[in-house]
């Protein structure tokens, strides 16, 4: 997804764009994936793993990092609200997600700002349609649509760039990056 300019000597890092709910959304939402795995199979996301992807980069070489923190600096986004409403399944993909009925435009804002000023920065990036939601469960069986009882009101004021890293234990976020909404 990324033009490759590649040194020998240096392993590319494998990152993305996210925003992460407050801890008691990402709790509740790790509840809501502990309860779920049980009838639709597959492995429940881990808490802290919980998020939106904005923008998936792949694998860059480290020295192309101050190039995108650089194209981030003059980026200028809304705060919003993010209303999860429903449990979803992807067949294709095996995953059990949320996500809302009706999307805020200030999150297709941020990421249509984000692929701009990636491009003008020299990144080559996905431009298949953006479908936002949060994976709960990851090799999911089945699982039926379903609204939530109760809505799970997230407010967004922060976005951040990551590292996944596959360790020993499994893929660990690390951020490396993070910018404020206004």
């Amino acid at each position: 997804m990324i033009k490759k300019h590649t040194h020998s000597n240096t392993k590319p890092i494998r990152v993305f764009f996210a925003i992460f709910p407050d801890k008691s959304v990402q709790a509740q939402l790790a509840h809501q994936a502990e309860q779920l795995e049980s009838i639709c199979g597959g492995s429940a996301v881990k808490m802290q793993q919980i998020h939106l992807t904005l923008l998936f980069l792949g694998n860059i070489a480290i020295h192309q990092l101050e190039i995108l923190q650089q194209a981030m600096k003059n980026i200028s986004a809304e705060k919003f609200e993010f209303k999860l409403e429903e449990i979803c399944y992807w067949k294709h993909n095996q995953i059990v997600y949320s996500q809302t009925k009706q999307f805020p435009v200030a999150l297709f804002t941020l990421v249509d700002t984000l692929r701009n000023a990636l491009s003008e920065a020299g990144f080559q990036i996905d431009t298949r349609a953006y479908k936002p939601h949060v994976t709960l469960i990851r090799k999911a069986t089945h699982c039926t649509k379903t609204n939530l009882d109760i809505p799970l009101v997230w407010h967004v004021n922060e976005w951040f760039l990551i590292q996944s890293k596959q360790t020993h234990s499994g893929v660990e976020y690390i951020p490396l990056s993070q910018w404020h909404l206004r």
